[in-house]
């Protein structure tokens, strides 16, 4: 059954910047993918709430982020030629929706809440970027809703937004730092001399690695219509495994690499076994807040990079390469998606392949050195019987093939998807037994070493 808002509280705000121009690359690149999806990629929390909770404390919160943050009071405009520009606002008023329970449980509610603002696409002239609810049961607050669409904001900067909240000074209600760089302001910097020639120096480093690699990782497959949602085509794999973590941490030491290596080579070498490739190549998600002055940047700061590795030599050969290829990877993947693509569409009429660059390793968990002593040989052999890998069916994707790794303190956990027109269920699997008997493998031999 639906559920309508029982009344809406208004939030005014006004806050210090106001200006149309383009997005800045990191909006243009998530907006693309907005585009292609159909959805506004939403992140949407659901916050209990402690007994005795005041209306008035989350307008107070909103209207902080409104007023502090640009990105919160921005609309989009579309022009006639094609372009999206983003238009900040300097003041208005925005709304938190109320919601009463009406006998239904609170939980159950403020679930469906949720996802109502996580299915629902932004109206991105009208309405503004951020949707907030309260959840009422018999008159006393229960649940926070919060949601954002993708385009002004990554879980980075949702952070560093609770955490300018938590930080204001009891006081004078401040926070303790400015906030990081706007993007009309990271915008205009992109167009400078300086921001030029980053893109340029990226479009080149993109080009030599489009000249050589192979158009698709899946050469063995006949391409297929994504639109063609058969049953049993799309997958997910919820994959841990705690040999892994410890496999790499034991050839990283040995290495003196990070982790985030060992595992790109590990998995570049399990593909090339799977699908016959010798030269691997997939998009990588890179977090350009480790550039100068972008660190506490507001909004989207994540862009694609290409990342290419030939399967040559040893394993510990293997890591040392990938090692260099991620960097040299990193290092280009800020640039505007625009040229990015031109490029990738140039380079392949001119040879003469149609690329298709849906193959992405998507590493979540930051700075991974390993430190301490490694792990010894019965941990690791021992670990190896509590690996799983939980299948489950989906609607559809929009990769071929998706790995993102996420942090965890005792094991290797990653969300794989997969298309089975291009990679079965069987060579995916595969693919997860290689990567993970790979690094064992490595690890195993250093320490019996």
């Amino acid at each position: 059954m639906d559920i309508v808002a029982s009344e809406r509280i208004p939030v005014p705000f006004a806050g210090d910047g106001a200006g149309t121009g383009p997005l800045s690359w990191g909006q243009q690149s998530v907006w693309q993918g907005m585009v292609d999806s159909g959805v506004s990629l939403t992140m949407t929390a659901v916050r209990p709430l402690p007994p005795g909770a005041d209306p008035a404390e989350f307008v107070d919160e909103y209207g902080f982020y409104l007023s502090r943050y640009e990105v919160m009071r921005t609309l989009l405009e579309f022009t006639p030629d094609g372009r999206t520009l983003q238009v900040v606002h300097g003041s208005g008023t925005a709304g938190i929706e109320v919601y009463d329970t009406g006998g239904r449980h609170p939980d159950e509610v403020a679930e469906q809440v949720a996802l109502r603002y996580t299915a629902d696409v932004f109206d991105y002239e009208h309405e503004w970027p951020m949707r907030w609810a309260l959840v009422r049961h018999e008159g006393v607050l229960t649940h926070a809703v919060v949601a954002m669409a993708h385009h002004v904001a990554d879980p980075t900067s949702a952070m560093a937004m609770f955490e300018d909240l938590r930080d204001r000074d009891a006081v004078t209600g401040q926070p303790p730092r400015p906030p990081g760089l706007q993007p009309l302001a990271q915008a205009r910097l992109q167009q400078t001399p300086a921001g030029q020639r980053q893109n340029e120096a990226a479009l080149r480093y993109w080009e030599t690695r489009l000249r050589v690699m192979p158009p698709t990782m899946f050469p063995a497959a006949t391409p297929r219509d994504s639109g063609d949602r058969y049953p049993g085509r799309f997958w997910e794999v919820n994959y841990s495994s705690e040999a892994l973590h410890l496999a790499l941490r034991s050839v990283a030491a040995r290495l003196g690499a990070q982790t985030g290596a060992v595992l790109y080579a590990a998995f570049a070498d399990a593909l090339a076994s799977v699908t016959g490739v010798d030269h691997v190549a997939t998009t990588i998600t890179v977090n350009n807040r480790f550039r100068p002055g972008l660190a506490g940047a507001a909004g989207p700061m994540a862009q694609l990079g290409l990342c290419t590795l030939e399967i040559t030599g040893g394993f510990d050969d293997l890591v040392r390469a990938a090692r260099r290829r991620l960097l040299t990877a990193q290092k280009h993947a800020y640039y505007a998606p625009g040229d990015g693509d031109a490029q990738v569409a140039r380079i392949g009429q001119e040879r003469g392949v149609a690329f298709d660059l849906r193959c992405m390793f998507n590493d979540r968990r930051g700075e991974d050195t390993a430190v301490g002593p490694p792990p010894s040989r019965g941990a690791v052999r021992g670990a190896l019987a509590a690996t799983r890998a939980d299948w489950k069916e989906v609607e559809g994707l929009h990769q071929l093939l998706m790995i993102h790794v996420d942090p965890h303190p005792a094991a290797l956990t990653a969300l794989v998807q997969i298309d089975t027109a291009y990679l079965g269920r069987a060579a995916a699997a595969e693919l997860l037994r290689r990567m993970e008997a790979t690094a064992v493998d490595a690890a195993l031999d250093a320490v019996a070493s």
